[in-house]
């Protein structure tokens, strides 16, 4: 990962997380991330769709556009390292701070929590 890519992965920009349907279309998705140990973070609710495409294929994709350069952007194709409900709530969280600066709201009843981890296969990008 170039130091421009992880400079822009380190700003609060969305990423559009790209994941296959059982049927083969392309689902995309708005979501908060991290980039540390040199692996990309994602958390959501488990009865949304797009997880559970990431646990059967074990693969996603990522692209971050920097808001204020249309021009530089980057785009991350990995594969499924960990997923684990373990830790979700607090990582989700650490991850509404980093976007919104206030703690998570209060969870839903029965609303569990999964995080995965992302191991960086493919990089590619504008201007980093």
């Amino acid at each position: 990962m170039s130091p421009p890519a992880q400079t822009l992965l380190a700003q609060p920009f969305l990423a559009i997380i790209g994941t296959r349907r059982a049927d083969g279309s392309v689902q995309m998705n708005p979501a908060w991330f991290e980039y540390r140990d040199g692996c990309v973070w994602v958390n959501s609710h488990t009865r949304r769709s797009w997880p559970q495409n990431v646990l059967r294929d074990k693969a996603m994709s990522l692209l971050v556009l920097d808001r204020d350069d249309p021009d530089r952007w980057v785009r991350i194709d990995g594969r499924l390292v960990e997923a684990s409900t373990v830790g979700a709530d607090e990582h989700i969280d650490r991850l509404s701070r980093r976007y919104t600066g206030n703690p998570f709201r209060k969870l839903e009843p029965n609303e569990q929590r999964i995080m995965f981890k992302i191991e960086p296969l493919r990089i590619t990008g504008e201007n980093i």
